[in-house]
């Protein structure tokens, strides 16, 4: 239950700009900063929303607050713009900047349900012949497979830094869309499934600051190269393990460290000693 201590010390914090509570007592936490940052703020992000929510948390939990906590900065968008329309507001600090952050919420929230309306009612116009769905498309297998997912939300809600946030659930996007979907619906051939993940690569690059590339891109290959790996099972083999496979490769591989400078000049090296 929010209490007046708690907005007393929700006062003290200048980054914190309204405060939500659902019935069983969880709170959000709407900071000031923007809810859709460009690749190239994912650094600077990172650093003050952590500081900024840990400085309220603080707060909170020095007030006596022992309840859930979240930070709608680090939510999916449908996910803040659900809390924002659903939980009563029991702190508001900037009624013009919660606004315009509700706003924005809303909308990329509404086109993403636009867009899987448009994915689910999408049809070929000239359709092939349905093949063999692989065994993970059974109904049954299929809502294990969600099931499994939503549980492990918490743990990709809490990856960290948030740039391999960001990288691991894209890759869970594209791998559902070029590679489950496809499969499961039957109408594409397993070979040119495989054939599409070459392009994920690309993809994910793309979303890197330029600055962090160099290193970024290690991860980025392993990740690509694993996959590519997990492609090549028969799609007799395809069940819900290894759906499961291709969603946790991302979130299994570590985080690339920086090159340390070499002492002495380098030296040229094959590959295949490289990888042994």
């Amino acid at each position: 239950m929010w209490l007046d201590r708690y907005s007393a010390v929700c006062q003290e914090c200048p980054n914190l700009v309204a405060v939500y509570e659902s019935p069983d007592g969880r709170i959000a936490l709407l900071l000031r900063h923007t809810l859709v940052p460009l690749p190239e703020e994912f650094a600077s992000l990172r650093r003050t929303t952590r500081s900024a929510a840990r400085a309220a948390a603080d707060k909170l939990r020095a007030a006596g607050f022992r309840g859930g906590l979240m930070v709608l900065q680090w939510q999916p968008l449908g996910t803040a713009a659900a809390v924002m329309r659903d939980w009563p507001c029991r702190y508001e600090a900037d009624a013009a900047r919660r606004a315009q952050l509700t706003a924005v919420a809303e909308r990329y929230a509404a086109d993403e349900r636009y867009l899987a309306r448009q994915l689910q009612s999408r049809r070929p116009p000239t359709p092939r012949p349905l093949g063999t769905p692989p065994p993970f498309a059974a109904s049954g297998e299929l809502h294990g497979l969600q099931s499994w997912y939503d549980a492990m939300a918490p743990s990709w809600l809490s990856i960290e830094p948030l740039l391999r946030r960001a990288l691991v659930l894209k890759t869970h996007r594209w791998v559902a869309e070029h590679i489950l979907i496809p499969a499961a619906d039957g109408r594409t051939p397993a070979l040119e499934i495989r054939a599409t993940v070459a392009t994920l690569g690309e993809t994910l690059v793309e979303m890197i600051p330029p600055d962090d590339r160099g290193v970024w891109s290690v991860w980025v290959g392993l990740v690509v190269g694993d996959l590519e790996r997990a492609m090549r099972r028969p799609s007799a083999d395809w069940n819900q393990a290894w759906a499961r496979w291709l969603l946790l490769i991302a979130y299994s591989v570590p985080i690339p460290r920086e090159r340390p400078s070499p002492v002495w000049p380098a030296k040229l090296t094959s590959l295949s000693a490289l990888i042994r």
